[in-house]
């Protein structure tokens, strides 16, 4: 029986290859459905609530305020907040049954049966290259970094997506998700690789097998050298885009599995990956630094995608403010909305606190950044994280996304006004 246990997930990994094998010959003629209507959802990190009947209450105010989607993380990370409505069994790990990870507690069914109770959708929210949980000693599961100043190699926490043992769990752990009453999945912001990762002996294998090509780091960057003697990456070789590329194919390639596993149980929920503010603001930079492309990923029909444009974290990291950041922001949303067409849903994400002191933003502050965005007719809508007892403002907002979806409709069908026709990061 032990012996079937162990092989068991490699049976169901084969037979998710082949569906996915027979998805990408249909896929051009069976592309993600359309939202009807358009995603207004609320993604949640940590449920504080002491008993199911509030959480039902809550749910039900959103529903009122206009949400129709919640998004709850579904992972656990050491140091991470509990969801409060069950018992901790485990100190990281999965909030769902499974055989393929740690269980903190099986909260997902009850959790997706309250949200149908109340008439919204539950999307779970789960990681990828992060889910090392009982895993984290196994190096040889991690990936590569190649480490610019000492030219070396180091493990790095992230999985190995190259690995079959990495890919088997991580397929198991979607496939087991889906056993659970869920009408979607949100993909965390970790299946990316860095500019200088993976060089796991695997992918370095697998490169040379597929493209005919070595991986040699040294021809991969501009390296400058500053006054203190510190080495910078300045720039990156031809050599390094064709490996990023190859890269970034990878990713979507697991991602696809991952999908399919979700649909083999569950055929019709939707499918969604996140994508940092860099790719829609510098698609080269988001490329280089995350392996992120919306163009290349719209290509793969997922349900959605959405753009993690919070406006306060962008502004502390690129050191901007005022007119400065409401450009970057502008710029940001206008090419992501560009490279996402129909019937992939693009999908704004908008902070509701400040991640560095968990301050409420004000609802003044996030209608300045709703009115700086264009063609929002054609974007779904996410606040991130959930605020408790804002549910008043939350209204406010969505009526304020759709007031100007309608005053551009107007302008749109009249000509405009002059005569004229007419984008960590996500801390869980």
């Amino acid at each position: 029986m032990k012996n079937n246990i162990l092989i068991l997930p490699f049976l169901i990994s084969a037979l998710l290859a082949s569906a996915l094998d027979a998805q990408k010959k249909t896929s051009e003629k069976n592309p993600a459905a359309p939202f009807d209507p358009p995603l207004r959802a609320m993604q949640i990190s940590r449920l504080e609530f002491s008993d199911r009947a509030q959480f039902g209450l809550w749910l039900k105010q959103l529903k009122s305020a206009g949400i129709n989607t919640i998004i709850v993380k579904v992972f656990h990370n050491p140091g991470d907040g509990f969801h409060q409505l069950c018992q901790a069994q485990a100190q990281s790990g999965v909030y769902f049954q499974t055989d393929s990870a740690p269980v903190v507690c099986n909260l997902t069914r009850m959790m997706a049966q309250e949200a149908h109770k109340a008439g919204l959708k539950f999307y779970a929210w789960m990681n990828t290259r992060t889910a090392d949980y009982g895993l984290e000693a196994r190096t040889d599961l991690h990936s590569r970094y190649y480490n610019i100043e000492t030219r070396s190699y180091q493990p790095g926490r992230g999985l190995c997506i190259f690995h079959p043992e990495v890919r088997a769990r991580l397929i198991n752990l979607y496939y087991d998700l889906a056993q659970n009453p869920i009408d979607g999945v949100l993909v965390q912001d970790d299946l990316i690789l860095k500019h200088n990762e993976d060089f796991h002996p695997l992918a370095v294998h697998l490169y040379q097998k597929e493209r005919g090509k070595t991986v040699w780091p040294e021809k991969f960057y501009q390296v400058i050298e500053t006054g203190s003697g510190k080495k910078l990456v300045k720039d990156y070789t031809p050599e390094f885009w064709e490996w990023t590329d190859w890269k970034v194919e990878k990713l979507l390639d697991l991602a696809d599995q991952l999908r399919e596993a979700v649909r083999t149980r569950r055929p019709g929920a939707k499918f969604g990956m996140n994508f940092y503010y860099e790719t829609g603001l510098k698609p080269e930079k988001g490329k280089a630094w995350f392996s992120q492309d919306l163009k290349i990923a719209g290509a793969r029909n997922y349900d959605f995608y959405s753009l993690m444009l919070y406006h306060r974290q962008i502004g502390q990291e690129l050191g901007i403010s005022g007119k400065e950041l409401d450009s970057e922001i502008e710029i940001a949303g206008r090419n992501f909305l560009g490279m996402i067409s129909r019937p992939g849903e693009p999908v704004i994400k908008l902070m509701t606190r400040d991640f560095a002191g968990s301050e409420k933003i004000p609802e003044s502050e996030l209608e300045g950044i709703i009115k700086l965005l264009p063609e929002r007719n054609r974007a779904g809508l996410v606040f991130f994280s959930a605020l408790p007892g804002s549910e008043a403002e939350i209204a406010d907002l969505i009526q304020t996304w759709e007031k100007e979806n309608e005053d551009k409709e107007i302008l749109d069908s009249s000509g405009g006004v002059n005569g004229s026709g007419r984008l960590p990061r996500e801390k869980p």
